[in-house]
C-alpha cells in the first residue's frame, strides 16, 4: 500500500474540478505537493479547481514541499520538481501525464493517477458510482482515454 505520494498538478487539478481533493486523504497517509505544482495549480486562482486545491493547503490535507527538480528533457518544472521529491524521500509519484510517469518508472519510482486514486477509492467503499465520477471528470474537461477508462472500471470490480 501506497502511503506517501508526491504530487503533480494534473490530479489535484482533476480532483479539484469535481470536487474530490479528499479522496486523497482516504487514499494515503500524506501527499506532498512542490512549490512548483502548487504554483502551477494556482496560476488560475478565480477556478473553482483553484480555490479548492488552496483550501486543501490550508485544512492540511496537501502538504506544501521543496521540491528538488531532476534534469528531464521535455517536462515540465512541476513535473521534475514532483518527481526529484518523490525519488529524494521514497515516495510515490502522483500524477498523470504519461512523459513523467514513464521517466519516474525508469527511476523506479511507483506511480499512480487520477484514475488509480479513484479506483482505490472505489474499492475502499469512498466512492458509491466510478462510472459516474469518470464522466464528471470528461465533462469538465478533463481528458482520459477510453483505454484508461476501461482499464479503471475492470479494476476497480476485482480485489487487490
Amino acid at each position: 500500500m501506497i502511503s506517501v505520494v508526491v504530487a503533480d498538478a494534473g490530479p489535484l487539478i482533476a480532483l479539484g474540478r469535481v470536487n474530490r481533493l479528499a479522496l486523497l486523504t482516504a487514499v494515503f497517509q500524506q501527499v506532498q505537493v512542490p512549490h512548483a505544482v502548487l504554483a502551477e495549480c494556482l496560476m488560475r486562482r478565480e477556478l473553482p479547481d483553484a480555490r479548492r486545491i488552496e483550501a486543501a493547503v490550508a485544512d492540511g490535507w496537501l502538504l506544501p514541499c521543496e521540491g528538488t527538480a531532476i534534469e528531464a528533457a521535455g517536462l515540465g518544472a512541476g513535473e521534475r520538481a514532483a518527481i526529484g521529491r518523490a525519488q529524494a524521500i521514497g515516495a510515490a509519484l502522483l500524477a498523470d501525464d504519461q512523459a513523467a510517469r514513464a521517466f519516474a518508472a525508469q527511476l523506479g519510482l511507483t506511480t499512480v493517477g487520477t484514475l488509480g486514486v479513484l479506483v482505490k477509492a472505489q474499492r475502499m467503499g469512498r466512492l458509491p458510482d466510478l462510472r459516474t465520477l469518470i464522466e464528471e471528470l470528461r465533462a469538465s474537461g478533463y481528458w482520459l482515454s477510453d483505454t484508461a477508462i476501461q482499464q479503471a472500471l475492470a479494476a476497480a470490480q476485482t480485489r487487490p
